[in-house]
């Protein structure tokens, strides 16, 4: 069987990783295509932080991840929490005795933290 995991990452985007078994198709001639896994492929999601076999540095794939180009603190945009150190806004609001958690994931409107 394959297995596909799935790893959230600290700005909370994903990466993929596929160990391919025996059964697996070989990989296609043309570069542009992905290889295709066997008909019984398991599948894990991974939440941060990876396990230690995954790397110590890991980097976002996308070119302009915003979490990254801030350096990872930043200040949310929609409730005004400074100083997120993940991808997701982790304020936690109190409004009429009811908790609300903020939830927004860093986007190009979010600045990035500054000491001041």
């Amino acid at each position: 069987m394959c297995t596909e995991t799935a790893y959230t990452l600290r700005c909370e985007h994903v990466i993929s990783r596929t160990l391919y078994c025996s059964e697996a198709p070989p990989p296609s001639r043309q570069a542009h295509k992905e290889r295709k896994t066997c008909s019984r492929v398991i599948r894990n999601a991974v939440p941060w932080p990876p396990p230690p076999q995954f790397g110590a540095q890991i980097s976002c794939p996308l070119a302009n991840c915003p979490f990254e180009q801030r350096g990872g603190y930043w200040n949310c945009c929609w409730c005004g929490k400074e100083w997120n150190e993940q991808g997701r806004c982790s304020c936690v609001m109190i409004i009429d005795r009811q908790e609300y958690r903020c939830g927004h994931i860093c986007c190009e409107t979010c600045e990035a933290a500054t000491e001041c």
